[in-house]
């Protein structure tokens, strides 16, 4: 999926307790998922994040399948797999215990292992009975299915990828259970083979739009674009919610995370998803307040600055508090982050 810091005076630490949205004004509701990670990765602090009762009354989405590259499912279990954030029935019952809603997700990152997975009807069939049953005996409200590489797919991938929504919507609702499906962000139709309308036709619940990523679209020799420029999100927005109308059904995706790359941009050498308590420590970093105004770009609210030919980016607390304020006044109800670990997260007074 395409994932702080104190950037300026009177922001709130990655490492600081935050206030739950319950106590905070009305906006978005609030999801966010959290990734598997080895001991001593910032992803590893994700508990402790939401340990602090910024979800209780939202949705936390823990990453506990991956599909291989044969199309079959592994769960990320606790030990050597996935030191922290993998699958156990503390782990889960710890989700469960600081949220109302939590679903498993499931991730595949390239075309292939998505092709083997839903191209195949019996390992279709094998990968939704584990899922299901697994979200069913941990209590779990249902499934995210994340699955991406959209550019790549095939129009055989993408009626086959409806194919195995339809038969998945049906097991989990079959059981009680609801599903989630992450979507790219697009602005018209046919910008991929993803279809939103047949996609939510299959029965899913909540389709959550990834607003960010748009740095991959660089032209070669500019500089890198920034993850989620506003001008780009709020056409996403628009043209998601002309093909999901009904807002509950809509969720959009907002980053905290950053981004390392060569400066002039090379795409294919983006170092993705990076924490912001990563980046703290890369070369030009400052938290002095004058110099977090001059690098915050105005077309993203995002912090960025040149250092020995690399162009760092980072989503802020200050950024976070005005793109969830901006997608309240756009109308959305549901906005889901990637992700906790190591990154920061709103104020007490985001989304008026």
């Amino acid at each position: 999926m395409t994932a702080a810091i104190v950037l300026a005076a009177g922001l709130v630490s990655c490492a600081t307790p935050h206030s739950s949205r319950e106590a905070g004004p009305p906006g978005p509701a609030l999801q966010a998922w959290i990734y598997p990670g080895s001991t001593g990765e910032p992803a590893c602090g994700a508990p402790a994040e939401y340990r602090d009762g910024r979800l209780r009354e939202g949705v936390l989405k823990p990453e506990y399948w991956k599909v291989n590259p044969e199309g079959t499912l592994t769960l990320h279990t606790t030990g050597e797999d996935a030191p922290c954030n993998g699958f156990s029935e503390a782990n889960a019952a710890d989700v469960k215990a600081h949220s109302a809603q939590q679903y498993t997700t499931v991730s595949a990152m390239d075309r292939d292992s998505v092709a083997a997975l839903v191209g195949n009807p019996d390992r279709r069939a094998t990968a939704i009975r584990s899922m299901t049953d697994l979200a069913h005996r941990i209590g779990f409200t249902g499934v995210d299915v994340d699955f991406e590489d959209f550019w790549n797919w095939s129009e055989k991938d993408e009626a086959h990828y409806e194919t195995f929504l339809s038969e998945l919507s049906h097991s989990l609702h079959a059981a009680g259970l609801k599903l989630q499906v992450d979507a790219p962000a697009e602005l018209h139709d046919g910008d991929s083979p993803f279809r939103f309308a047949k996609v939510m036709a299959a029965g899913v619940d909540q389709l959550t739009v990834m607003t960010y990523g748009r740095v991959f679209a660089t032209p070669a020799g500019e500089h890198c674009w920034a993850i989620a420029p506003e001008g780009w999100v709020r056409e996403a927005v628009a043209y998601a919610q002309s093909q999901v109308p009904d807002a509950d059904r809509l969720v959009i995706g907002l980053p905290s995370y950053g981004f390392a790359a060569p400066d002039p941009c090379d795409t294919k050498k983006i170092q993705d998803s990076v924490p912001v308590s990563e980046l703290r420590k890369r070369p030009g970093w400052s938290d002095d307040a004058e110099v977090v105004r001059r690098r915050r770009d105005p077309g993203s609210g995002e912090i960025r600055w040149s250092e020995r030919g690399v162009l760092y980016d980072a989503m802020d607390g200050a950024a976070m508090d005005a793109r969830l304020t901006l997608l309240g006044r756009l109308g959305v109800r549901h906005v889901s982050v990637w992700a906790l670990g190591g990154n920061p997260w709103f104020s007490r007074t985001a989304g008026e």
